[in-house]
């Protein structure tokens, strides 16, 4: 890999296999006037606009491990959301996984999750989802890549081929991602959240009041050890300094477990409910 390579700043990845990434991506290029570098990735040529570059894995973007030869500060993916619903839907993560690795990614291993791009994308996904008949939502930590030693977010369109190929929401998808990442990232007070369903309804509205990276939902409860927990705090950037409850999200015995772990890697707690 070259030197001009590694030096990449800040990086976009799509999958040749995901049609809304593609597309996405395409609406980047043209619409930001980025060119080639004369460069490829995966027999791709790479594109690039100032301290931006666009490359296209050529498996899954789930299974994009190889994009360890890169060191870029950012990584987001442009991507499909895919769901049995097929709601109109405008979502960003970050990736990892709490138990299996059934979806890419190693067992029991998060990516680093960049908590203020995360807070940024998701109240930009809003702004632009009110011109749109879609829901905007954060989704919890989830699937992969894993390994990556920079941070990665999903920016996505879902949840079926309609929206995949849906002009206005892949433009809204280009326009967040391309803001993001040329536009000055605000400081806020960076947090791991705990609770709640998939889709993280409570956590979605308190994106302007906090910086969330990590985010385990109900369902991960089972999983969520100290280990875990450690592992949540080591991979969100900037360092946690709080962890959210959705407290009607995640009940009795699981709270309190979560609390004394808290309590004993002195990172204080809220309530969703609190901001």
């Amino acid at each position: 890999m070259s030197d001009e390579l590694r030096e990449i700043k800040k990086l976009v990845v799509f999958s040749e296999k995901d049609v809304a990434g593609a597309n996405i991506v395409k609406i980047l290029i043209e619409k930001f006037n980025f060119i080639k570098t004369g460069s490829l990735f995966d027999d791709f040529p790479i594109y690039s606009k100032g301290d931006v570059s666009i490359v296209r894995c050529a498996g899954s973007s789930i299974h994009a491990s190889h994009l360890d030869i890169f060191n870029p500060g950012i990584c987001v993916f442009a991507s499909r959301h895919k769901s049995e619903s097929k709601k109109p839907a405008l979502t960003c993560h970050s990736p990892g996984n709490y138990s299996t690795a059934d979806a890419g990614g190693k067992v029991r291993e998060l990516s680093y999750a960049p908590a203020l791009y995360l807070q940024k994308a998701m109240n930009l996904l809003k702004i632009y989802g009110e011109k749109l008949p879609y829901d905007v939502s954060f989704e919890v930590t989830h699937h992969g890549p894993t390994n990556l030693s920079f941070p990665v977010l999903f920016v996505e369109v879902g949840s079926a081929e309609e929206q995949w190929n849906d002009p206005q929401a892949c433009e809204a998808a280009a326009n967040v991602i391309y803001e993001i990442l040329t536009t000055e990232i605000s400081e806020s007070l960076a947090a791991i959240g705990f609770g709640g369903p998939h889709y993280a309804p409570n956590f979605t509205k308190i994106s302007d009041k906090i910086a969330l990276g990590h985010i385990a939902p109900k369902y991960a409860f089972d999983s969520l050890d100290r280990e875990m927990i450690e592992e949540m705090v080591k991979k969100t950037v900037p360092a946690p300094k709080l962890a959210v409850f959705d407290w009607r999200g995640l009940k009795g015995k699981g709270r309190r477990s979560i609390i004394v772990i808290l309590d004993e890697l002195k990172i204080e707690w809220k309530k969703t409910s609190d901001f």
